[in-house]
């Protein structure tokens, strides 16, 4: 006997393989379908019919899409099919920003004289810790962070551990006066300035001395159950916008941050970024871990599997940090295509598993104008 849920995966799955039903009747039974896989309830009045409009606006833009691409690249009625594209944009995504530069000293520049391998992944060797799920909060930027974070961590020999993105999102108030930038909590930031703040603070601690509970997430579709911190200290209006206008200051980083529960001895001495050439990036990712990066990613809310190359992918509008983990070549009908292997931080039914393929050599969506690294501190002796 079939379970349910295997019923509902099958309709979706079958649905991405060919078109997505159009008419008002087929596009709603796949909508309840949709709502049962993904866990989704709506409690105001007239929210479902709202959402559902929404919904099937996207299974045309997919079916779109997919006629356009011609499998190059797939997209699906992923989790945020009942979402248009500016929802996604104000609630996943940051607002767009260009790239900063820093001082020439803070590159890491070589010349590649070895050839790469066609194929190098991070995630197999337990440089990774498991996928995670931002919710609908700006937060792209602290995951990106720790996550690096926590593969500097792994390769210097220390058991791979999950740590306190929520410690970043609370506590970080960093600001670069001159570049105009500023970490904002839910509404963005910087790896680069989260570096600091963490140099500052003294360390992180773990995510279940810390855990995560900013946003709705796939655990907790409503937002009463989600925490509402305070803005960090030092909040920057200026440059952040206002303040959330309601705050709980017993969830917030003055109540809950406890430096004794920082992981010992993990410390950041300084951070580094890499040159934009993109096999000097695959070089450093081989032989420093898994890197911080920035991209544009309006595109990629629909995406389903395939190398990432959209038309248009504007560079100089970065709107969400990932962790890049490896690269590869994609065998096709028109020859092999070099992709990077990225990690995502909306959920492991996102993508492949959590994960997206992006096309590389050519900076797609400006995936190389701001590939940063921690710099652990050496272990006391």
């Amino acid at each position: 006997m079939v379970s349910l849920c295997g019923i509902l995966v099958l309709v979706l799955v079958n649905s991405v393989l060919s078109s997505y039903p159009e008419d008002e009747e087929g596009a709603n039974n796949l909508f309840q379908s949709w709502k049962q896989e993904h866990g989704k309830e709506y409690k105001l009045l007239g929210e479902d019919f709202g959402r559902f409009q929404i919904f099937k606006d996207n299974l045309k833009l997919i079916n779109k899409l997919n006629g356009m691409y011609k499998g190059k690249m797939t997209f699906a009625a992923n989790k945020f099919a009942d979402m248009d594209p500016k929802e996604f944009q104000s609630k996943i995504l940051m607002p767009k920003r260009r790239a900063p530069t820093f001082e020439s000293s803070r590159y890491i520049k070589s010349t590649v004289n070895d050839p790469l391998p066609d194929s190098f992944d991070w995630v197999p060797k337990n440089m990774v810790t498991s996928v995670k799920d931002q919710g609908a909060a700006g937060s792209c930027w602290a995951f990106s962070t720790v996550e690096n974070i926590e593969g500097q961590w792994a390769m210097a020999g220390k058991p791979l551990t999950n740590l306190s993105v929520e410690q970043v999102v609370d506590c970080d108030g960093m600001e670069d006066i001159p570049g105009k930038n500023a970490d904002c909590g839910v509404f963005g930031g910087w790896p680069y300035l989260a570096y600091q703040y963490i140099m500052k603070a003294g360390g992180l601690s773990t995510w279940s001395d810390y855990p995560y509970c900013s946003g709705d997430t796939a655990d907790k579709h409503h937002p009463e159950d989600n925490c509402m911190p305070c803005p960090a200290p030092g909040f920057n209006a200026s440059l952040c916008g206002p303040p959330v206008p309601y705050c709980n200051m017993s969830q917030s980083c003055v109540a809950k941050l406890n430096k004794d529960k920082f992981v010992n001895g993990l410390q950041l001495s300084s951070w580094k970024a890499i040159d934009q050439n993109e096999t000097v990036v695959a070089e450093q990712l081989m032989k420093i871990g898994p890197l911080s990066i920035a991209i544009n990613a309006e595109l990629l809310q629909l995406y389903h599997k395939g190398v990432f190359e959209p038309h248009h992918c504007d560079p100089k509008n970065l709107d969400h940090a990932v962790l890049l983990v490896g690269f590869g070549k994609e065998k096709t009908l028109f020859g092999e295509k070099s992709f990077w292997k990225v990690k995502n931080s909306w959920g492991p039914k996102w993508g492949l598993n959590g994960y997206f393929q992006i096309k590389r050599d050519v900076g797609m969506c400006g995936i190389n104008t701001q590939v940063t690294t921690a710099v652990l501190s050496p272990p006391n002796k």
